[in-house]
Formats: structure tokens, sequence, C-alpha cells
């Protein structure tokens, strides 16, 4: 939802909605405050005002414009000496101009210098005075400069909030394309070493003439990979289909152990539920890499969901010189930034190896 939010904003003609929007809201808040209060301008003709607030809104959206485009490169490229010169070329240009388009209206209309005469005596002598006087007493006073970055303020504020929240989403966005990379790399990765050993289990079993057994392996093969690699590819899928994943990958691995006594205890309260695909299969597939095969060997998994709530857990007896590598799995990796990124907050995972046995517990709150 936010990505298709944030793919509409960013579109050039929305944009410029957004903006001018914004700088018509701005004009008509100047405007109302300039006529509600008592100003220099009070008594000049309302088209006057007007005029006067459009010519002041016009030039504060050139300020913000240019300060938000060359001047923000000359910041980013730390080039401070430019950036000040061109600020304080900006601000006396935008005085200059400012004082020029006012003494232009005001002497357009025939009432309003003599309205300022009457009512602001001081403010028509400066508008008397000159332009360079009027400049230079506007700079040194500080009052435009002043001005001019409180209205500012309130853009360049709003900018830099939109650019922050945009680097946020980009960041997620781009997260989200790694971990997505990752996991289809761990699935090309799955898929090739899974099928040559499932291949070989299958062939020794013809061999045997176990024709009967060796049919429903190939089944179970035929219906895992088409699920890995052609329907696996939504955000989240059905958990029937997980479950039927996990077991059809439990049976063809249970066919080159001899010793190994594998358990599997499955127990959901419904089946409408969904999981990010193939969430399960790096504590799956872990099991099975790093339990030998010999007498007294087991693994058990464990999975139930009821009242929105995911348990699952596996143990397996373990090699100890195997424990190192299990913690720096690339499989586990993945499956704690996918748990992160699907379920922030609203899952726990923990592992630990003791006395010879591995064991992982995953509880997830899918609603």
């Amino acid at each position: 939802m936010f990505q298709s939010f944030a793919l509409y904003t960013s579109r050039p003609g929305y944009r410029k909605m957004v903006h001018l929007l914004f700088w018509l809201v701005l004009l008509i808040v100047r405007l109302y405050l300039t006529l509600i209060t008592f100003n220099v301008y009070s008594g000049l003709s309302f088209s006057i005002v007007f005029l006067l607030n459009l010519n002041s809104t016009l030039l504060i959206a050139a300020v913000f414009y240019l300060m938000t485009g060359p001047l923000w490169k000359l910041l980013q490229r730390r080039q401070y000496f430019y950036f000040t010169f061109y600020f304080f070329g900006l601000l006396c240009g935008y005085t200059l101009i400012e004082a020029v388009a006012e003494q232009a209206l005001l002497r357009s209309c025939s009432g309003c210098l003599l309205s300022l005469q009457k009512g602001q005596p001081q403010y028509f002598a400066l508008v008397q005075s000159g332009l360079i006087n009027i400049v230079l007493k506007r700079l040194l006073s500080l009052g435009t400069p002043f001005g001019l970055l409180l209205t500012l303020s309130i853009p360049l504020c709003l900018k830099l909030a939109v650019n922050a929240w945009r680097s946020q989403l980009k960041a997620l966005q781009l997260a989200k394309d790694n971990l997505e990379l990752e996991f289809n790399f761990l699935k090309a990765q799955l898929n090739p070493h899974f099928l040559f050993n499932s291949m070989n289990n299958i062939y020794g079993l013809i061999l045997q003439g176990n024709q009967e057994r060796s049919a429903g392996l190939v089944a179970r093969l035929s219906e895992m990979l088409r699920y890995m690699l052609y329907e696996s590819n939504e955000a989240f899928m059905p958990l029937q289909s997980e479950i039927k994943l996990i077991q059809n990958y439990i049976e063809l691995e249970k066919v080159r152990l001899n010793d190994t006594v594998v358990i599997v205890n499955i127990a959901v309260d419904s089946m409408t539920y969904e999981i990010p695909p193939l969430l399960l299969m790096p504590l799956v597939e872990n099991a099975f890499k790093f339990s030998p095969d010999e007498p007294g060997a087991r693994i058990h998994f464990f999975l139930d969901v009821a009242d929105g709530r995911l348990r699952f857990t596996s143990d397996n007896v373990v090699d100890r010189r195997e424990r190192v590598q299990q913690n720096g799995g690339i499989g586990l990796g993945n499956l704690k930034k996918r748990l992160e990124m699907y379920y922030p907050g609203k899952y726990w995972y923990e592992d630990n190896f003791a006395d010879g046995v591995y064991n992982a517990i995953l509880s997830i709150e899918l609603t």
C-alpha cells in the first residue's frame, strides 16, 4: 500500500498539483492576515492588497525553488563559499524585486500613496526615499531576511519531511529487493541439490523393484518442485500448501535414512491462514542436513496453529562440530530477516544446542 502511494505521489502531474495548491493556500492565508490585521497596507483597496500579496507569494515561491534546486546542490557538494555568496545574492535580489514591484503597484493606484501619506506617514516616507535606500534599510534591519526565512520555514520543513519519508521508502524497498534476491538464491541453491539427491534415492528404489513407492516419490517430487518454482511467487501462500510442501520434503528425505527416526506432529485449527512461502523450510532442511544417520538419531517436527498463533519446533541429534556451521547458515539468516519484514514485533524465535541436540522454536502471530 505504501509503495503504491509513494509511486502515485512521485508522478510529476500530482506533485505539480500539490505544489500549486500549497502556494494558493499560502496566498489566501497571507491575504486574509493582511486584511484582518492593522498594518501598513490598511486602508488600501482590496485589489491592490491582493496584487501585493500575489507578488510577494510568487517571489517567495521563486526563492524556495532556487534554494531547493541550485543552492541545495551546492550545499550537498559542500561548496559552502558559493552557497553563501549565491544565498546573499538571492536575498538581495528578492528584496530588490519586491521593492520595485511594490512601488510600481502603489504608484499605479491614484489613491494609494495619498492613503499611505495620511495613515502611514513613516512608511510613505520610506517608499518615497528611493529604491536603493529602501533595499538597504530592509536588509540591514533584517526585517526582510527574517520575514522571508520565517515564511520559507514551512515549505522547507515539509520538503525535508517528504524527502526523509521517500528516502525511508526507498531504503525499505531496497531491503525488500535484497531479501527477495537472497530468497531466490536460496531457492535456486536448494532445488538442484535436493533434486540430485532425490533422483538418486528414487533411482535406487527402482533398482530394488519398489515401483509403487518410487512412483509415489516421483509424484511428491514433481508436486514440490512445481510449487517451489512456479506457485510460491506471491508474498503470502495458503498454510495448507506450505504444510504439503514440508510433508513432501520430509518424505523424500526419509528415503535416504536408515537408522534416524523422523516424527512429525501437525495440528491446525483452520487452513485459512497464510504465511510467506518456504518460511519454515530452512528449519526443516537444517534438521536433515545436520542429523547423522546412525542408531539413536532422531528428528522431531511439531507444528501447531491455534487462535491465529503458529508454533513450530524442530529438534534433532547433531554432531557438535556442526554447531558453528548452523549458526552461520544463510538459510537461518534469511529466515530471521523475513520474519522481521513480515512479522515485526509479532514473532519469537530461539534456538539452542545442548547435549548433542539442536532445538529451534518459532512462534508467530498470524493475525
